[in-house]
């Protein structure tokens, strides 16, 4: 009778050790995956404030600029204010990157809502760059600053330049989208085993 008293004593020791180590591999889980998406987070937050970088620098060139090459007031006026709202609306949907105090439906809710709107900004962004630049190029035929191969060359530096910043920030944006949606994969992780 002492030795199944004994034998049942030791299955209970052992399986409270079990237990404990479950718990601590729960717990450890739920902290690499948080860490994780901490981490994918600051990713996200820096590529999502590249396009206000990019934004506020053109913001500070394009007066130096433009008076160089003659393009008219109104133009640079128009160029300013697109950039002033691009860079404004990018903030503002930035906002929306969840902050890790945050409980996680709420952390999901804005992410979902900052993927749709960053999405979404492509349909007002390519036919306002369209206008910009038959503007730019109208502008660089009225310009009393510019001689015949100044102007092929400006032409050709804003197509050189248009072809590149297409490219990077197409995959900047790509990058963005699919960041948030590891970010809300990571989420799901932690909601099922926390």
């Amino acid at each position: 009778m002492e030795t199944t008293d004994n034998t049942l004593l030791e299955m209970q020791q052992q399986l409270k050790q079990m237990k404990s180590k479950l718990d601590n591999q729960k717990i450890l889980n739920d902290s690499m995956l948080r860490h994780s998406y901490r981490r994918g987070l600051n990713r996200m937050r820096i590529k999502s404030n590249v396009p206000i970088i990019a934004g506020a620098a053109v913001i500070l060139l394009i007066p130096m600029v433009a008076s160089q090459l003659g393009l008219s007031i109104y133009f640079v006026i128009f160029t300013l204010v697109m950039m002033l709202v691009c860079v404004i609306a990018t903030i503002l949907t930035n906002q929306h990157l969840p902050r890790m105090d945050k409980d996680l439906v709420t952390a999901t809710k804005e992410l979902t809502k900052f993927k749709k709107i960053h999405a979404d900004w492509i349909k007002y962004s390519f036919p306002l760059l369209g206008v910009w630049l038959i503007w730019l190029v109208i502008e660089s035929f009225k310009s009393n600053e510019m001689s015949s191969e100044m102007r092929i060359g400006f032409i050709c530096g804003i197509a050189f330049g248009l072809v590149i910043g297409l490219a990077l920030g197409l995959k900047n944006r790509r990058d963005i989208l699919e960041g948030a949606d590891e970010l809300m994969g990571q989420i799901d992780n932690i909601v099922n085993n926390g």
